[in-house]
């Protein structure tokens, strides 16, 4: 039996199912929930046929359950929820407390984790809040001490309080790592929940079928790590869109025109990737650990050649794919392009980033190097990639002059496919 795969875009009410060599054998169009659109797209397809659906769901709205909030460490930077929205941190945080503890930056303990207050702060949250979130001051270079504070805390308040830590997102900042951390444990009653719903419509149809998200920079998250990280798929439905776009004009990169809107979008899909901008994402207003890719924001009347060459990079080989009615000189315009994001769904690989600190030792650069790069390939694995097909970026370096020990800032990604399941 052939293998179809599924994407889901339930943002523009679009599904398609893909076979083996990526050519759709089926499609969608309606509205509703994904799980309608899965529906609806199984009804012309074999279910059993199914074994991967990966979906992109409507974005949250910046709300969610009262919450914990613990920092380890960092008392005299600026405190949680510094620069949020009024209302919003007034809605989100129950007790929030500052502890002693987190560690250097070559991950040796700064000052001992000081347990009994973590203790104090978990029964001062016991019938307050919904869930916990959980930073300690670089918390990336060694996660120990957010770690134990994240035991105790389920110790006290039970399973049904998740606990979300900032080591959970590669991201330098405390400030950002923490934000995310917090809003990821206010949405995490309402993204489990989502899921769990869509899971369970795909296990009506396919029990052995497998379940993925998209996220923001178009790979994927597992089902159950997708209900962790409600942030990391904020932008799911562009990043889909441009790389689903250069799939059904046939080329593995290229600067991809989006103008099916009031603005016209350019952006550019290489290797599996949206290169980044090196801006932070925002959501509600606040900044987050998540980064955005680098696209070009126009109106309709904007210079349409000069954001093409801009997204070109250098790479001036690169097609360019367009989406939607502007007119634009030797652009491929593929066939099916509304289902451009269903299809970068349905044919989306799994990724794994790393930007950190890494202190220099005795090993120097080449040592660090290497364990970015495996850091990256783990990440890329546990996101389900297949180990074997594994790509991996050049890793990037800058060196911290500002810090007392031998340390530069690396990144690195590695993407693949994602790991066929085992035949039985």
């Amino acid at each position: 039996m052939s293998v179809v795969r599924v994407g889901l875009d339930a943002v523009s009410g679009r599904a398609a199912a893909l076979d083996e060599t990526s050519r759709i054998v089926a499609s969608y169009r309606g509205t509703g929930s994904a799980a309608r659109l899965l529906d609806a797209l199984l009804a012309k397809v074999d279910a059993e046929a199914v074994d991967r659906v990966v979906a992109i769901l409507p974005e949250p709205v910046p709300t969610g359950s009262r919450i914990g909030i613990l920092r380890i460490g960092g008392a005299t930077a600026l405190p949680p929820l510094a620069g949020w929205p009024v209302e919003m941190s007034t809605a989100l945080a129950g007790p929030v407390a500052t502890v002693r503890g987190g560690h250097e930056y070559d991950g040796t303990a700064s000052a001992p984790l000081d347990l009994p207050a973590v203790a104090e702060f978990a029964r001062r949250c016991v019938g307050n809040v919904r869930a916990v979130a959980v930073s300690g001051v670089h918390g990336l270079e060694n996660p120990d001490h957010e770690q134990q504070a994240a035991t105790l805390l389920a110790e006290v308040l039970g399973p049904d309080v998740p606990v979300r830590k900032g080591s959970e997102t590669e991201a330098i900042g405390l400030l950002e790592r923490e934000n995310t951390a917090v809003l990821d444990a206010s949405l995490a009653e309402f993204t489990r929940t989502r899921i769990e719903e869509l899971g369970t419509a795909v296990r009506k149809h396919n029990p052995k079928a497998e379940l993925y998200l998209v996220r923001g920079d178009g790979t994927v998250l597992p089902e159950l790590a997708a209900q962790r990280h409600a942030t990391a798929c904020l932008g799911a439905a562009r990043a889909a869109l441009l790389h689903g776009a250069a799939r059904l004009a046939g080329v593995p990169a290229a600067v991809v025109v989006d103008a099916t809107g009031s603005q016209t979008v350019v952006g550019t899909t290489h290797g599996g990737l949206l290169p980044e901008s090196g801006a932070h994402r925002e959501f509600g207003g606040i900044r987050i650990g998540w980064r955005l890719p680098r696209l070009t924001v126009l109106d309709r009347e904007g210079s349409l050649p000069a954001a093409v060459a801009r997204a070109r990079y250098g790479h001036d080989d690169l097609p360019v794919v367009l989406i939607g009615d502007r007119p634009l000189p030797d652009a491929i315009r593929p066939p099916d392009a509304d289902l451009a994001a269903a299809v970068g769904a349905a044919t989306a690989e799994a990724a794994g980033s790393v930007d950190r600190i890494f202190w220099q030792g005795a090993g120097g650069r080449e040592d660090s190097a290497a364990r970015a790069r495996q850091l990256a390939r783990d990440a890329a694995i546990r996101a389900g990639a297949d180990p074997r097909t594994l790509r991996e970026t050049p890793v990037k370096e800058a060196l911290m002059t500002y810090v007392p020990v031998p340390a530069a800032r690396l990144q690195a990604t590695a993407v693949g496919p994602i790991l066929e399941p085992v035949a039985p």
